[in-house]
């Protein structure tokens, strides 16, 4: 390796117009966000700066649903024309002082951090033009292009992206191997997108574990009774993973309901109930009341229940509450920056797509 560690950069193309989708792939839903954001979040937790996200298709409505935090933006307006154009509008983009870029496509959330970091921690301009990972089922994205073939990707064209540059220096292209894992699925369908549900669910997606508990080994991930799930290549352990149960409340305070900004993801600022996970060994009617103390400081008692809410590919299953709270007032709890009082025929806009369903059905109740 050089003396000093290359520098590389990130860039998540995001601008396609999902053509064979019919609608934009990147705001379906995993586990409650878009698509898109769940892929950003690989990027998120590696040390590579700067990062770029390319858009086009669909621009202005994923730039106003997505949480692009810690992204530089950049619009594609030849978006239309292929993948070529949005790897060309990244690269120019791009600082004089990068000597490598990683690029993943927006619509691969199931790809690891640790993946990205280990291809940036093997590459050596002065050894390869490229890094990619190899994967059971061969080749595959992301891969870390290096700025000796900047020039190259410049003058591309289409939809197949740097496929023809890489294969005139195939000679060139490091490969790692992650063989103990097959390449993450691409979702051009609703077929896919069914598909990438299962595997997100039964991966334990976002909270993938990276070392199998038994032995210590890396984690891979195989077909295991239906479902794409962490298995341990070494000892063959595999983990199977149950959702999580939330608990939220509809809170209402002389007939207007009591919300609250969210001050972290997911849904940073945005309006949501109070509510929070259940821990273990606790009754999930108590959870709703101690969330509702924590997160906006309101007593309530006896929370009726509205409905139980899951859905396919969700890590989470909602129980959602209503309760009153009469002659109080709300403030501020941790994770939130604002409280307020909302006329039920005057909502803002909601964090999570079940808030609205919850609404719905607890008016139908009332």
């Amino acid at each position: 390796m050089s003396e000093a560690s290359p520098k590389v950069a990130t860039i998540v193309l995001a601008a396609g117009s999902s053509s064979r989708l019919g609608q934009p792939k990147q705001l379906l839903r995993l586990s409650g966000r878009p698509l898109l954001e769940c892929t950003l979040d690989v990027a998120r937790p590696t040390r590579l700066t700067p990062r770029i996200l390319v858009v086009g298709g669909y621009a202005n409505e994923v730039l106003a649903r997505v949480d692009t935090a810690t992204f530089d933006i950049v619009h594609n307006p030849d978006y239309q024309t292929g993948q070529a154009s949005s790897l060309r509008a990244g690269i120019a983009a791009l600082p004089d002082d990068v000597d490598g870029v990683i690029v993943l496509l927006g619509d691969q959330p199931l790809v690891q951090p640790w993946l990205v970091d280990d291809l940036a921690d093997h590459f050596d301009p002065d050894k390869s033009v490229a890094v990619r990972p190899r994967y059971e089922d061969g080749p595959g994205n992301p891969i870390l292009l290096g700025r000796s073939l900047f020039p190259e990707l410049l003058k591309i064209e289409g939809d197949t992206g740097a496929r023809g540059v890489l294969q005139r220096h195939r000679d060139r292209i490091m490969e790692r191997d992650w063989t103990n894992l097959r390449a993450p699925r691409d979702v051009d369908s609703l077929d896919d997108y069914a598909a990438l549900l299962l595997d997100w669910s039964a991966s334990g997606a976002p909270d993938v574990p990276r070392y199998c508990q038994r032995c210590g080994s890396p984690m891979g991930f195989a077909e295991r009774h239906g479902r794409y799930r962490p298995v341990c290549p070494v000892c063959g352990f595999t983990a199977f993973y149950d959702p999580k149960i939330a608990a939220a409340v509809i809170v209402e305070i002389d007939g207007q309901i009591v919300l609250q900004r969210r001050a972290i993801a997911p849904g940073r600022g945005k309006w949501t109930f109070p509510g929070g996970y259940v821990d273990r060994g606790e009754r999930i009617e108590d959870a709703a009341v101690r969330e509702v103390v924590e997160e906006v400081r309101l007593a309530i008692d006896s929370p009726r229940l509205i409905g139980i809410y899951s859905e396919p590919g969700e890590t989470v299953v909602l129980a959602a509450f209503h309760a009153t709270a009469n002659g109080q007032v709300p403030s501020l709890g941790d994770e939130s920056t604002e409280v307020r009082l909302f006329p039920v025929d005057d909502l803002p806009e909601l964090a999570f797509h079940r808030d609205q369903r919850v609404i719905e059905d607890w008016l139908r109740q009332r």
